[in-house]
């Protein structure tokens, strides 16, 4: 279901939340909105209940408030996505915020943290410790003349 494969021993409460953009309210709302019980297994779904999970997800028939897209930039509407469609959403988030020259964006674009985290001690990973190829170089050109 939506390029996601729910194993069929857990219920279908929990296999819901193994797709990505669905946390656990939203997967209570959807199976209350497609009539399923929450507790059965997720392998005991039949194609028709299956089915009726996409339609409730697809169009969204769950409140706003459970929606993981609200007050789109572009229309202004409320959306549900899942999967693919919301990392592509993320991604275009991010570029348009670099692309405005927000804080938030220079931040991404550096590679830096953005939520205000402090970076005296930490986030250090990105530089690369190691032996320079031109040292090396360096060395065994002097080794080798004398």
């Amino acid at each position: 279901m939506f390029g996601t494969d729910i194993p069929g021993e857990v219920n279908i409460k929990d296999g819901l939340r193994e797709i990505k953009g669905i946390n656990f309210r939203a997967s209570k709302a959807i199976l209350r909105e497609a009539d399923i019980d929450p507790g059965r297994d997720a392998g005991d779904i039949t194609e028709g209940e299956g089915d009726s999970i996409k339609d409730v997800i697809e169009n969204a028939k769950i409140p706003d408030y459970l929606l993981n897209r609200r007050r789109d930039p572009e229309d202004g509407k409320a959306k549900f996505l899942v999967s693919n469609d919301l990392e592509i959403q993320e991604r275009q988030d991010i570029d348009r915020i670099k692309k405005l020259g927000a804080y938030r964006g220079i931040r991404h674009r550096r590679g830096l943290p953005v939520r205000g985290q402090k970076t005296q001690s930490s986030f250090r990973g990105k530089s690369s410790v190691g032996v320079s190829r031109e040292r090396i170089k360096k060395e065994e050109s002097e080794s080798g003349e004398e």
